[in-house]
């Protein structure tokens, strides 16, 4: 064995960071984690928990530790106050700190909480033990407080799943995978209203369960480290399809109320018109014995997996997953999903019984994560200034208590898919704490005999993936050369060189490339079906030069980063198992009459994948590379072409040829989202897969917009200087904005006859240098105006 393992674990290391960046804020383990008596620990389930207490004078500061399996919402005094908590593991399970002192009244006063298990259909993302729930108070003054015994509960029977297979499956709408819990059905009848005011009579609930553990209680509690998410309301915009009954005008800006009549069938098709996610609210009245069915899509349909324009609604088809409410027939009652939707088309499906029903507003509260001011990008041309709008709204949409592949479809953290991911969100964003996160998670999920991590995590998947854990390296390092943060980089160390040991071991050493490896690889999605690379019946995949390259790639992102950390024995081991492996990748898929590099041994198949990573490993020489970029660029007969994900490595290949001024003319799968109607940024832009219409991994132009075009780019580890090096094409005219540790880049670009004016401004302490049509000129913080010769 090659690699070495010198730092202790990981998750060791964690846990010491938790307590010394949190100021030791550990939960204190005074309160005792309860449930339902008799409730089945895993199965779905909602239950109520409430605390009632009196003070003579409320405290300036009341801290409360709250955490529950799956989640929990809290209320005080009839509020909703916070809802969590943030996904993690069992390792690492989360804890909220909330501070309850603005929410106390003199006098008597009510905390209350729902619990939800999803079951077996929870989302996939869900880590859990078993239901429960937990509150601690740092004052021992209100131990009172604390949950044990003296906390009532209820089990609320009004709910019940919808779940997968019946959502999917019962029209037949969608055959791909869905991962994000199941609908909602609740009868208004049944439920507890009012039970979270003080007002509400708990006297028939029962006493709180104290649940005990041999050997301790299988959360192991840390602080959550990321912020709540952000809670603003977002309004439909428009009505676009009615029937059954008339709606009054204002229904949406001035919740003007919609009655539907006794024994009737309704329907009405809400448009938001941008994609968006949280929790929408229905509020209705009256309607005793009738049903509202919230149905929620990203597009309306064509047919069957084949969606039609995304502003189209005229013969189309509603398609997608959704919740039931059943109203009691009272006043003002609220409907909202137990977990978060996405949608842009929302449609209500009503029939009502003997009475008619009041729908009284329906809007949404956004749930997603809180970015500060990010970057902006505003040219002279408009569909160029829409995909970086698009691409920001997808970085938006996909981030929340960890990054989302899709927030439609699964909500789950892939480590491939995070690489791009963590270039966008460190240019549009000083706040990393999510990105540190998922960086800090995914290791979690080693397969100790692999060594290998799961696909995503959290994820209560059962399968491990080679290339995934590879990127998480490649994004360890990208993320080391924004910021510079050597210490959080360090302890990873043995995880590096655990999953780099995998690949080692399955070298064929004869040939110097990767024999047979069975385990799950990917690394793009097919043009035509399928994914790559190419794998048989067993996933084994042998000779492939698409794995190996990214193998190479990836042994040179560890050795650069472990030279800048001064692990050079490491960084030197590293080094040469690359460039053993480069010549034998040159001498086995190289092929002399195509120019190209073949996807395997018998060279019958071609790639834009392959030669795109040959070009970052360094295989031929800095011309030959760019003749070769330039082959893949305007080859009309290779094999399999990049999707929007794996164009974030053709855009790197064009960085690392000197070629970004190419950047401009690439970007025609972005317009065809554009094209599509998207509001976001679609899976792959290919018609043969087309499933997701928002796809982080696919939100990469805005980071190339900001580094390319505008030319913003660190000259150093940690982004200490600038360089500043445009590339506008024909753009007559760009002024854009970054964040920086120190505050805000700005560029000015104006093309003035033969010339380009630019105005450069750089927060305090930032220096360095802008680069074009060969001139070099030194930036120094605050206002520089430059004119430079246009280039030819």
């Amino acid at each position: 064995m090659y690699y070495l393992k010198f730092i202790s674990s990981s998750l060791l290391y964690f846990l010491i960071f938790f307590s010394i960046s949190l100021g030791g804020l550990q939960a204190q383990n005074n309160a005792q984690w309860v449930s339902y008596p008799t409730a089945n620990t895993t199965d779905y389930g909602v239950y109520h928990f409430r605390k009632s207490f009196t003070i003579n004078e409320r405290p300036s500061v009341l801290k409360i530790h709250i955490s529950a399996d799956n989640r929990y919402n809290l209320f005080v005094n009839g509020q909703r106050v916070s809802y969590g908590p943030a996904k993690g593991d069992l390792k690492t399970y989360k804890y909220d700190i909330v501070d309850l002192a603005p929410f106390l009244q003199q006098g008597k006063n009510i905390i209350a909480a729902w619990v939800y298990n999803g079951g077996a259909d929870k989302p996939l993302a869900f880590l859990s033990a078993q239901t429960a729930f937990y509150l601690d108070v740092e004052d021992d003054a209100f131990a009172q407080l604390r949950t044990g015994s003296n906390w009532k509960t209820f089990q609320n029977q009004a709910y019940t799943p919808i779940s997968y297979n019946e959502m999917l499956h019962k029209e037949r709408w969608f055959y791909g995978f869905y991962a994000c819990g199941p609908g909602d059905d609740l009868d208004g009848s049944l439920y507890p209203w009012g039970w979270e005011t003080l007002s509400f009579d708990d006297s028939n609930w029962v006493s709180a369960e104290v649940l005990t553990f041999n050997g301790g209680a299988p959360w192991n509690l840390v602080p959550r480290n990321i912020p709540f998410m952000a809670d603003h309301k977002v309004k439909a915009k428009k009505i676009r399809s009615v029937t059954g009954i008339s709606i009054p005008e204002g229904f949406l800006e001035n919740a003007q109320k919609i009655t539907v009549p006794a024994n009737s069938k309704a329907s009405v098709l809400i448009d938001f018109e941008v994609l968006t996610m949280g929790y929408p609210e229905l509020t209705v009245s009256r309607g005793k014995g009738s049903s509202v069915k919230v149905k929620y899509a990203e597009a309306l349909y064509e047919k069957v997996n084949l969606k039609a324009h995304r502003d189209s609604v005229n013969g189309k088809t509603m398609y997608g997953v959704w919740d039931v409410f059943r109203p009691d027939g009272k006043n003002d009652r609220v409907f909202r999903p137990l977990w978060k939707r996405t949608f842009r088309y929302v449609q209500l499906v009503i029939e009502t019984a003997g009475e008619p029903l009041d729908i009284i507003s329906y809007e949404s509260e956004y749930s997603g994560y809180p970015y500060p001011e990010m970057a902006v990008f505003e040219s002279n041309d408009d569909k160029l200034n829409e995909i970086f709008k698009i691409c920001n709204r997808t970085l938006q949409m996909c981030s929340a208590e960890t990054y989302y592949d899709t927030p439609f479809y699964e909500q789950l953290s892939y480590g491939g898919d995070n690489r791009p991911i963590s270039a966008i969100s460190t240019y549009n964003s000083n706040d990393d704490r999510l990105l540190r996160e998922v960086l800090r998670l995914y290791p979690q999920s080693k397969n100790f005999d692999t060594k290998l991590f799961k696909s995503a995590y959290p994820s209560r998947f059962d399968f491990d993936m080679g290339t995934w854990s590879l990127a998480w390296i490649q994004t360890l390092y990208d993320y080391y050369l924004m910021r510079g943060d050597a210490e959080f980089i360090k302890p990873f160390s043995e995880d590096i060189d655990d999953v780099l040991g995998f690949f080692h071991r399955h070298m064929d050493e004869e040939k110097g490339i990767l024999g047979t490896v069975i385990s799950r690889n990917f690394v793009d999605w097919s043009i035509h079906e399928g994914r790559l690379p190419r794998s048989n019946d067993k996933n084994e995949i042998t000779h492939s030069a698409l794995l190996t390259l990214y193998y190479a790639h990836t042994l040179d992102c560890a050795s650069k980063l472990y030279s800048k950390l001064g692990f050079l024995d490491r960084a030197e081991i590293y080094k040469k198992e690359s460039d053993v492996i480069k010549v034998a990748i040159k001498k086995n898929f190289w092929d002399n009459s195509r120019k190209l590099f073949a996807d395997n041994l018998e060279k019958d198949t071609f790639s834009q994948h392959a030669n795109i990573l040959a070009i970052l490993c360094d295989i031929l020489s800095e011309d030959e590379q760019k003749v070769l970029l330039d082959n893949i660029l305007t080859n009309t007969d290779l094999d399999e072409y990049a999707s929007t994900y794996f164009s974030f490595f053709l855009f790197k290949a064009m960085e690392k040829t000197n070629k970004e001024h190419l950047f401009l003319e690439n970007l025609d799968l972005w317009y065809q989202f554009l094209d599509k109607g998207h509001t976001t940024c679609g899976e792959t832009g290919f018609a043969s897969h087309d499933r997701s219409d928002s796809h982080a991994w696919s939100a990469h132009p805005s980071y190339y917009l900001l580094k390319f075009v505008c030319g913003i780019r660190p000259a150093d580890v940690g982004f200490k200087t600038v360089d500043i090096s445009p590339n506008l094409g024909d753009l007559a005219s760009i002024k854009a904005s970054m964040p920086h540790k120190n505050g805000r880049i700005e560029v000015t670009y104006s093309v003035v006859g033969k010339f380009l004016d630019a105005t450069i401004i750089l927060p305090p302490n930032l220096g360095g240098k802008f680069k074009y049509n060969g001139e070099v000129h030194s930036l120094q913080p605050g206002k520089n105006k430059i004119r430079s010769r246009k280039k030819l």
